[in-house]
């Protein structure tokens, strides 16, 4: 069994690990200290995200699709397949106009330099372009992201809607509550995400529930995906043990038909949908090639990653033995479809067809009852 982290689909957790290694070209690009691009890196990702919910917010999740992801800026930052100064290079010089689009008023883009230059103790104009260039890179993510899971407008406008309950995770007291149930330590390592930055976005942050959300008060469709940890603790381990109490289970074809699950988390509810665990598959293997690590530019770029999931009838529970059985069965092609099968038979029957008309002509050439009499002649004699 598979456990996937449920923060995978989590924009601030995402971004906030992916840009761990660009401290160093940050903080050479723009001449400052490693702690004051660390800093802006920080709090400059969560300005950003709260500018991206609350231009969702505006005008909707086709509007950010081919407004924002599929602009020409980011399409050009896609082309390099690595993060060093050339990256930084080209970050810098078009994210201006991506900063326009994603901070909309001057009087937003003014109030978030000034507050992020009082944290870093920095000034505005120093801030300005270093933000510009970073919310290129973040978009840029979110949109590879985006392309890799072949999200569509109303996927993307699902996952959006999901984000406030990360945003309201307090990650100092997660710790204290339910640690048997938590499967993702490094999610409350970081920083709790500062809703200020949604009042300067003008970002309407949802109300999130503050009451911690037992096993027992999750709804089925929580259970059914692995969001209790029940289903880790029963399992033998056996690659064969993919039928469960809980019903309908997803599997990762891919990965020896490993079931895949989100772990437990304090306050966290995501909807059972298939694309949403392919999300979280394609975000976990994307932050673990670590992308964003300075190296040179490859030669080849970067396999896309492939997740293919098959789902289980969960109105039949069957023994492992026969389950087993039943999956390996559906890959299999009908006996007649076989191409195979097919060739031999047309081979077969051709060889047939020949040696029964070689027969019919061999039998009328040498059969004796065939062949014409010859004529007898008398002769009369004449006196």
């Amino acid at each position: 069994m598979t456990a996937l982290l449920p923060t995978r689909v989590s924009l601030y957790d995402f971004l906030y690990e992916d840009t761990q290694p660009i401290d160093a070209v940050f903080a050479d690009t723009g001449r400052i200290s490693l702690p004051q691009a660390r800093l802006i890196i920080e709090h400059g990702i969560q300005a950003i995200i709260s500018a991206l919910l609350a231009y969702h917010q505006n005008y909707g999740a086709e509007a950010v699709l081919k407004k924002l992801l599929c602009r020409s800026q980011i399409k050009e930052l896609r082309k390099h397949n690595a993060f060093n100064f050339n990256t930084m290079q080209t970050a810098i010089l078009n994210g201006q106009a991506i900063f326009d689009t994603l901070f909309t008023t001057n009087d937003v883009q003014k109030a978030i330099c000034k507050k992020l230059g009082q944290v870093s103790n920095l000034s505005a104009a120093k801030v300005r372009p270093l933000l510009s260039a970073l919310s290129l890179l973040c978009l840029r993510e979110i949109a590879i992201l985006t392309d890799f899971a072949q999200l569509d407008a109303t996927e993307l406008d699902a996952w959006f809607r999901q984000q406030p309950q990360f945003l309201h995770l307090d990650r100092k007291i997660a710790n204290l509550t339910l640690n048997d149930n938590i499967c993702d330590a490094n999610a409350y390592s970081m920083p709790t995400f500062d809703t200020s930055w949604c009042q300067l976005t003008n970002y309407d942050l949802p109300q999130q529930a503050t009451q911690i959300i037992s096993a027992e008060q999750m709804p089925h469709y929580a259970k059914v995906i692995g969001r209790t940890t029940q289903n880790s603790k029963t399992s033998s381990g056996n690659k064969a043990d993919i039928a469960t109490d809980n019903g309908q289970l997803i599997i990762d074809k891919d990965n020896n038909s490993d079931i895949l699950t989100f772990c437990a988390m304090d306050n966290i509810l995501l909807p059972y949908q298939r694309w949403m665990l392919q999300l979280a598959k394609i975000s976990d293997i994307y932050l673990s090639r670590n992308r964003l690590k300075i190296a040179p530019e490859p030669a080849q770029p970067p396999s896309r990653p492939l997740v293919s999931f098959g789902f289980l009838d969960r109105d039949h529970v069957v023994d492992d033995t026969k389950s087993a059985s039943n999956i390996s069965n559906k890959d299999k092609l009908p006996f007649w479809k076989n191409p195979v099968v097919i060739l031999l038979v047309i081979i077969i029957g051709a060889l047939s067809l020949l040696a029964i008309g070689k027969y019919h002509y061999k039998k009328a050439n040498t059969d004796p009852s065939s062949q014409p009499k010859p004529k007898i002649i008398q002769k009369t004699d004449h006196h």
